[in-house]
């Protein structure tokens, strides 16, 4: 086909120009040094119900200066304070632990105080039990209102409307009918209702032995 006089040819389109490698190397990524942005000690943790649960199946203990549990489980905890109200731990070490419709498995601290709820071992300077229980009671003073433990083994000792299976302290005070299953200590005050006092718990014990005895010598005849 010809062209028509007066006619241009059409002009092919530019190729768009390529872009320049710039020499200039790549601006490296700011590193942190290790340990620049690690969190401060935390002062305090408040572990309610879903917080708590999901802690329980931490094995890490928590550490903080206070420490509450509400309605709530906690597998470990160290800390200066600690308050838990309706919740449970499962070991705690502080200076102060109040429990209040709770419970601890263990618990180590200088006061503890128990109302309305339970520990299975309790180690330390002051122990008290209000309208609670608890299992092994360790202490410098032990008090039991309207509660009862398994065994106690402390230097002074006041039950008040409370009983405990099995007493060894230096000085027991009973007020308002308290009692004990087994009594030793060196010094008693108050109406106490016991079954089995020191001297009964020594002769128990020279029965014992004189049972294993002759059973011992039965057995080799």
């Amino acid at each position: 086909m010809n062209d028509k006089p007066g006619d241009q040819p059409a002009e092919k389109p530019k190729a768009a120009p390529r872009a320049r490698r710039s020499s200039t190397p790549p601006a490296a990524a700011a590193v942190e040094p290790v340990g620049a942005s690690m969190p401060a000690p935390i002062p305090s943790v408040t572990a309610p119900e879903a917080a708590a649960s999901s802690a329980s199946h931490s094995s890490a203990p928590i550490r903080a200066t206070t420490v509450n549990v509400n309605r709530g489980g906690v597998g470990e905890v160290e800390a200066v304070t600690i308050n838990v109200h309706q919740g449970g731990i499962g070991a705690a070490s502080a200076e102060d632990i109040t429990v209040t419709q709770g419970g601890i498995g263990r618990a180590r601290a200088d006061d503890i105080a128990i109302r309305l709820g339970g520990a299975g071992v309790a180690h330390g300077d002051r122990v008290s039990v209000e309208l609670g229980s608890i299992g092994l009671a360790v202490g410098g003073s032990v008090s039991l209102t309207q509660g009862y433990a398994r065994s106690v083994l402390a230097r002074e000792v006041r039950i008040n409307q409370g009983g405990a299976q099995s007493i060894v302290a230096e000085k027991v005070v009973f007020e308002k009918q308290g009692g004990a299953f087994i009594l030793l200590a060196r010094r008693v005050e108050g109406d106490v209702r016991t079954v089995l006092d020191w001297r009964g718990a020594l002769a128990l014990g020279a029965v014992v032995a004189l049972g294993f005895a002759l059973v011992g010598r039965r057995k080799h005849t």
